[in-house]
């Protein structure tokens, strides 16, 4: 896969992917960068009847470009490539820091972290747009797409219903079966860890996020079932990380839909 490294350049190539494949795009906001509006889009496919919901989402953290692609690949393969999608709503937000994504950093061009910044009384733009969506609605199933510059192999977090329900283990044994390198650290990130899973099954809320949380906390909170955070290493080769990502999401949704 040809990197893309400007935001503008891989939205264009989102939307022509979503209109070939069944989506319909949303511009939930515009982020002014240098005197150009710049849109913060989601894509949406759903199927005639109750279903459950899953949400996407990538580029939270500029320097991380391996989720936004694996969105791009993920577009340009479906639905053919992609059964597991044929019983669920799906949502996808595949590019959410533009500006970081242009600067290849991890936060935008004010220098924000966006990633901490959900249900706070006053969120940059690109949250706030993202607050406003996903208030009307909760989903079943949230999945976030990153990748931790520190770490030697994939990792996930997973906010999961009880531990005999939980994806990690699942997803761990297809990427190891595939040959991808797993974080075996029994900390990471100041937090336990076991064969590169971060779980929990019970988290106590607090009633306001007064600074500002991680998105897939303030999902949680607005009701979703359970929530998966990948890790792909960048020291590996982008086509490779790109797979870890949709493997892993490969993995879930073969156990979760059934």
């Amino acid at each position: 896969m040809k990197e893309i490294f400007e935001s503008r350049h891989f939205l264009d190539n989102v939307l022509k992917m979503a209109a070939t494949s069944g989506f319909r795009p949303r511009v939930l906001g515009e982020i002014d960068m240098e005197g150009t509006k710049v849109p913060i889009l989601s894509l949406s496919r759903k199927i005639n009847r109750q279903a459950p919901r899953i949400l996407i989402s990538a580029g939270i953290h500029g320097d991380e470009p391996a989720g936004p692609h694996a969105i791009l690949s993920l577009l340009e393969s479906f639905p053919d490539d992609w059964p597991e999608f044929k019983c669920c709503h799906v949502e996808i937000v595949p590019l959410i820091n533009p500006s970081g994504f242009d600067l290849r950093q991890r936060a935008n061009r004010e220098g924000m972290d966006l990633n901490r910044a959900f249900g706070s009384p006053a969120p940059p733009p690109e949250i706030r747009f993202l607050m406003n969506d996903f208030r009307r609605r909760a989903v079943d199933l949230f999945v976030d797409l990153h990748e931790d510059v520190d770490t030697p192999g994939f990792y996930l977090y997973e906010l999961a219903p009880s531990e005999d329900k939980a994806f990690g283990s699942l997803i761990i044994s297809a990427l190891r079966k595939a040959g991808h390198p797993i974080n075996e650290a029994p900390v990471i990130e100041g937090m336990a860890a076991r064969d590169g899973l971060i779980l929990r099954t019970s988290r106590p809320f607090p009633r306001h996020f007064r600074k500002g949380a991680p998105q897939g906390l303030y999902l949680k909170k607005l009701g979703a079932r359970r929530t998966l955070t990948f890790e792909t290493p960048p020291g590996r080769l982008l086509d490779e990380r790109v797979a870890m990502h949709l493997l892993s999401l490969r993995t879930v949704l073969s156990n979760w839909v059934r």
